[in-house]
């Protein structure tokens, strides 16, 4: 299986642990990841290899220009840096003999085989993804509900794409249009394949919002039985303090598996009264749901 993940200097602890839960929970497969990496050094990379050989499997490194995408759009956010337009160029850059890749954002853990995903026949579409929660963007061209993709999974025709030149589209999209960008490569690639991509079920992609923080973990935990990938969608990541995502914990599970000096637990440890007081607001609303009877007494105060 070839799988692709792009990223920078800012996000080498979620590599790590996408990358353990990707192999831990698909031993005996043959798998090579194809990087487009920037901002991490020489040393880093070798050690990223011999993280990936420690499982059998191979890593291959990329480059773009060093000015890549840094005039394209980027609204103001707490996690986007230009490395999200990536993977618009793995296309073009991987070898003749890879016809089709599952690329993977690295705000991702995979609990599941991906070979489920990898062998879903893509017909004549360049991709296939999963529904997002937008439900249509006129301003893209999409008016149809149910019409709209995330992008942070996406399994690829590598000859449809290219024969379509959705690389090009896109990069023509994104100078042209910088208004719409709201979720900057996303949008580009949702306008550029308006009826042209292949719908996935959504546990191969499953998202924040489909995560409820009203029901117990035993439930929670039960939901996950056919599901493959997790995805950390918005703000809510799991290395962030005040994220709300209660999966969170499948994130610090194979947090554990990857190299010590890796394992950044926080990148925003920053306290004030404002997020301790957030903190614990979000910690007893979990607790809470866990315990309804509790819950029922705490609303009556």
């Amino acid at each position: 299986m070839h799988i692709a993940i792009a990223f920078d200097e800012n996000y080498l602890t979620p590599v790590y642990v996408l990358l353990a839960s990707l192999f831990e929970n698909n031993q005996g497969e043959s798998i090579t990841v194809h990087a487009i990496a920037t901002g991490i050094s020489s040393i880093q990379q070798n050690e990223l290899k011999q993280y990936v050989l420690n499982y059998t499997s191979t890593i291959c490194f990329y480059s773009l220009g060093d000015d890549f995408a840094n005039d394209f759009a980027i609204p103001a956010t707490l996690w986007w840096t230009p490395a999200v337009y990536y993977r618009i160029m793995f296309p073009a850059l991987l070898p003749d003999y890879v016809d089709k890749f599952v690329y993977l954002d690295t705000d991702i853990v995979v609990v599941g085989k991906l070979r489920k995903l990898y062998n879903t026949v893509v017909n004549d579409h360049p991709i296939a993804a999963v529904c997002d929660f937008v439900d249509s963007r006129p301003d893209l061209g999409i008016n149809e509900p149910n019409s709209y993709f995330n992008s942070g999974v996406l399994l690829v025709n590598k000859d449809k794409w290219i024969q379509k030149d959705i690389t090009g589209k896109c990069i023509e999209f994104i100078k042209n249009n910088p208004e719409k960008l709201i979720y900057v490569d996303q949008d580009a690639l949702n306008a550029v394949l308006v009826n042209d991509w292949q719908k996935l079920d959504s546990r191969f992609n499953s998202m924040f919002k489909e995560n409820s923080s009203n029901i117990s973990m035993k439930q929670l935990r039960s939901a996950l039985k056919d599901i493959v990938i997790v995805h950390f969608t918005t703000q809510h990541k799991p290395w962030s303090v005040l994220g709300e995502n209660r999966l969170r914990y499948l994130y610090f599970k194979y947090f554990e598996k990857i190299p010590k000096k890796y394992r950044v637990r926080y990148n925003d440890f920053l306290w004030n009264r404002h997020r301790i007081r957030k903190f614990l607001e979000i910690r007893l609303g979990e607790v809470l749901a866990e315990y309804p009877t509790l819950n029922g007494l705490w609303r009556k105060k």
